[in-house]
């Protein structure tokens, strides 16, 4: 048994055996806790400055409006460029933005049209920023690890959940929301500094494409010509407008259904992380994901959105919580990892950039739908909209590759 544990560990953290992403590692567990202050901050500005469930709704469909409109293009560019560089300009500019709203905040000049603005800017750089970070997972590992290493970025970045909460609902119950800005702004210059010091040699570069003509719908046609892909991006569609709303309903949940504060908001959204953690270790250690198993965790997403509709106490709830975090890590992870895996060299910027859209474009849509519901009934019938979407989709989807055998190999060929 304990040399099985010991595999199972050497399988969970295999890629931290590779010095450059142990450096790109460390980095990201840095600035996504510094990214979760400012998401905290950020939230807390919006109702003190907004005062509603719309307004939140707003600001998230901002930051991801760009990422619906124009997510595609980003992919075509990921796919033209060194991702390297263009990380490092992604990451330079998204540190000025928090910089800049920092300083209108400490200046007390802060509005809510300025939140807005600049939550619009970030969406516009994570056009690319976004699909970028995603393939260049592949190139700091390989395809040996890219499973490994897309776990273990995400269990980086579940890890400042449980992090970078706790310390935004203690720093503004204390200092106020301005620092959370200004050290989100300096955490950016960690990864830059970690882009930079980088070994070029050793990273497993893609060669880039050459521009022409239609290469966003070359990518749109080469999903589509592969059900495999096509399940698992309309599935994430679903589940993310409907169902991945946190950023709204957790404060309206905090708030609204217990009458807390900043700290009650911080200690929910820690409870998220520690739960993603969780289920980032666990996917880690998994071997390759497949179809069936995304279909599998989608359905387990919506059991744990449930949970929190029905759960009757705090305390119940808070562990909800902790169950959503941990099954919304298990479906990413295989969902991207699967993407990661059955996408050929050169299509890989265009993937990612649909996952990116998917995953984070549909906000506009249902960050303002799912935010007005809760502000017109109560927070938990948000999640109650997201359990329904996302069981239901589970089913379709399952019903559907039950009836294609052929769908149902582990390891379909990528081509």
């Amino acid at each position: 048994m304990l040399l099985r544990l010991g595999e199972g560990g050497r399988r969970a953290f295999g890629s931290l055996a590779v010095p450059n992403y142990r450096r790109y590692f460390g980095a990201t567990l840095i600035s996504s806790s510094g990214t979760w202050l400012q998401l905290v901050a950020e939230s807390w500005l919006v109702l003190r400055l907004g005062g509603s469930g719309f307004a939140l709704g707003i600001t998230t469909a901002l930051a991801f409006l760009p990422l619906l409109l124009f997510g595609t293009y980003g992919g075509v560019l990921v796919d033209r460029w060194e991702k390297r560089p263009l990380l490092t300009g992604t990451q330079t500019a998204a540190g000025l933005l928090a910089l800049a709203v920092g300083v209108a905040t400490v200046s007390h000049v802060v509005q809510i049209w300025m939140v807005w603005l600049a939550a619009l800017l970030l969406g516009i750089v994570n056009v690319v920023d976004s699909p970028g970070r995603q393939a260049f997972a592949y190139e700091l590992v390989g395809p040996d690890l890219v499973a490994n290493a897309v776990s273990l970025n995400n269990a980086a970045i579940t890890s400042a959940r449980a992090i970078g909460p706790a310390i935004g609902g203690a720093l503004i119950a204390t200092v106020g929301i301005a620092p959370c800005f200004l050290i989100n702004a300096a955490s950016y210059a960690v990864v830059v500094l970690a882009l930079l010091s980088m070994n070029a040699k050793k990273l497993h570069q893609e060669a880039t494409q050459p521009r022409r003509r239609r290469q966003v719908r070359e990518g749109i046609r080469y999903v589509a010509s592969h059900p495999q892909l096509l399940t698992v991006l309309l599935l994430l569609a679903i589940a993310s407008t409907f169902g991945l709303n946190f950023q709204v309903l957790i404060p309206l949940f905090a708030t609204g259904a217990f009458q807390g504060g900043s700290l009650l908001y911080g200690l929910m959204m820690s409870s998220l992380g520690l739960g993603m953690v969780i289920g980032s270790l666990v996917s880690a250690a998994w071997s390759k994901p497949t179809l069936g198993r995304v279909i599998v965790l989608v359905e387990l997403l919506a059991v744990a959105l449930l949970a929190i509709t029905v759960a009757p106490d705090l305390r119940l709830a808070v562990l909800a919580i902790a169950a959503m975090g941990a099954s919304t890590s298990l479906y990413l992870t295989s969902s991207v990892g699967f993407l990661q895996l059955h996408s050929r060299e050169g299509m890989r910027g265009r993937v990612m950039a649909l996952y990116s859209i998917a995953f984070l474009g549909v906000a506009p849509i249902g960050g303002p739908v799912v935010g007005g519901v809760a502000q017109l009934l109560q927070a938990r019938a948000g999640f109650l909209v997201g359990a329904l979407a996302a069981g239901l989709a589970g089913i379709v989807a399952a019903t559907w590759l039950l009836s294609q055998p052929r769908l149902l190999c582990r390891h379909p060929p990528v081509s």
